[in-house]
């Protein structure tokens, strides 16, 4: 699956003081405001490949995205920053860049390695377990 078409959910997201933040101006439960949030970042996602959007506003997010306040919330939250030349996304690569997506793709990769070594070994074990218990009993 190529790096740009998915956006990590980060574990604890939903209690995240901006999340609740977001959640408090938008009115909605912390898991809405969440799900906003993916959906503003997977727009961003397909503007910019430096978390950088020319020219336009938090309002512009909200009109973009549908989701009527969510720039504006998440520029009070700390998560859209503006400025004369638009809208900046803070600490974009760590999660959005190529590379990033890159990172956390090999890290779970490994993770499942580990896993099913970690499965194999112990069916091993057991299999082991099993054959000398059973010649013990023979004998």
């Amino acid at each position: 699956m190529p790096a740009g078409f998915w956006i990590p959910w980060e574990c604890g997201l939903t209690k995240k003081r901006e999340i609740l933040l977001i959640a408090r101006q938008l009115g909605v439960a912390p898991r809405e405001a969440a799900a906003c949030c993916m959906e503003v970042w997977e727009w961003a996602q397909s503007q910019s490949v430096d978390g950088v959007v020319a020219g336009l506003t938090a309002q512009d997010v909200s009109g973009a995205t549908g989701i009527p306040g969510a720039g504006e919330a998440m520029l009070i939250a700390g998560w859209i920053l503006e400025s004369e030349g638009g809208i900046q996304f803070p600490n974009w690569e760590r999660f959005n860049a190529r590379s990033a997506k890159a990172r956390l793709m090999a890290a779970e990769r490994k993770r499942r390695e580990r896993d099913s070594v970690t499965r194999m070994s112990r069916m091993e074990r057991d299999e082991n377990a099993t054959c000398h218990a059973h010649k013990r009993t023979r004998d």
